[in-house]
């Protein structure tokens, strides 16, 4: 085929800005299904993605304690005159888990009793 009948077999636009509308909108709709499309791969990966990181954090957090107790705690009871610092770290770990817990348990009381539509302790 040559030039000229390649520009008969194809038709000319009615009208340029028409077909500069039409690729537009086009454009326009690829652009949102590929937006949906990323924002619910997204939505799909986020647990996950916080699950993992929440986990990381949690084991960097124990072993990084563990390291460094256990080490202190078994040198300062090995040692002669070091037992009350041993018993001073284990108290001062137990009474830091009491506050934890404690925190943790007037948080879920104040959460229960605002879905509840109630005035918390501290507010009565």
């Amino acid at each position: 085929m040559t030039a000229e009948a390649n520009a008969h077999s194809v038709e000319a636009p009615s009208s340029p800005l028409k077909s500069v509308s039409t690729a537009m909108a086009t454009a326009a709709e690829a652009v949102r299904e590929g937006t949906s499309d990323a924002l619910a791969r997204v939505k799909q990966a986020l647990p996950a993605t916080g699950e993992y990181v929440s986990r990381f954090v949690y084991s960097s957090c124990y072993y990084l304690s563990y390291g460094v107790v256990f080490p202190t705690l078994f040198v300062t009871s090995c040692l002669p005159g070091c037992g009350t610092i041993a018993d001073g770290l284990v108290d001062g770990a137990v009474a830091a888990s009491d506050v934890i817990v404690d925190m943790k348990e007037k948080a879920a009381a104040r959460k229960i009793a605002k879905a509840e539509g109630q005035a918390t302790p501290a507010q009565a």
